[in-house]
């Protein structure tokens, strides 16, 4: 009887360790599954198609620039929503017949509200879509062989030369892994010059970018 009795416990105590242990796993599980991803930081650069839009800007053409930034992404809940913030360098400007301009600027994103949609285990598409506020330190207007500043060539013509702007960022990239390729357009609300309505910043930027 004491026999078949400790066999009885032995089989109860292990029962409960498996019981236990099974639990505790689906616990894990269940935790990992819940958690949302940590935050992503990651750091992009690309070229810049740069051109001004509006009616006053009609003849004008693109030129090239450049954008740099770095980026956070922070996880809302559980399906690939995200917001997130930037900063970077990058530039504005156009072309005219043997006229070239480009503006080099800061640029602050305080949000960017982005959804990176899964294909597969490596491959997310990410529709994004933000605000952001830039102003230039430095900029000049080239006319054959001469160059003179942004400022000072819209002092000659008699305007104000604006060098802040706040406007939109939308796009849309694609992620494998870690590496990232973007399509942005970005979209000024300021006029550049204070005296010609409807000149804006007009940026289409490709860029590539790596998580962190």
């Amino acid at each position: 009887m004491k026999k078949f009795l400790s066999i009885v416990a032995a089989l109860l105590l292990c029962a409960g360790v498996q019981a236990q242990i099974v639990s505790s796993t689906s616990r894990s599980i269940k935790t990992q599954r819940e958690r949302p991803s940590e935050t992503v930081w990651l750091a992009r650069v690309g070229m810049n198609i740069m051109n001004l839009s509006g009616g006053s800007a009609e003849g004008l053409s693109s030129k090239m620039g450049y954008n740099v930034n770095f980026e956070f992404n922070k996880p809302m809940g559980e399906w690939g929503a995200y917001w997130g913030m930037n900063f970077g360098l990058g530039s504005r400007g156009y072309k005219v017949d043997d006229v070239k301009a480009i503006a080099h600027n800061f640029q602050y994103s305080p949000f960017t509200f982005g959804w990176k949609i899964r294909v597969t285990d490596n491959i997310r598409i990410d529709p994004h879509i933000g605000v952001y506020a830039s102003i230039d330190y430095a900029g000049k207007i080239k006319e054959g062989g001469e160059s003179i500043s942004w400022g000072d060539m819209a002092d000659y013509d008699g305007v104000d030369y604006r060098r802040y702007d706040v406007g939109m960022n939308s796009g849309v990239g694609v992620w494998y892994d870690r590496f990232n390729l973007d399509l942005c357009y970005q979209c000024g609300f300021v006029d550049v010059y204070s005296d010609y309505d409807g000149i804006k910043t007009s940026n289409f930027m490709i860029r590539l970018g790596i998580a962190f």
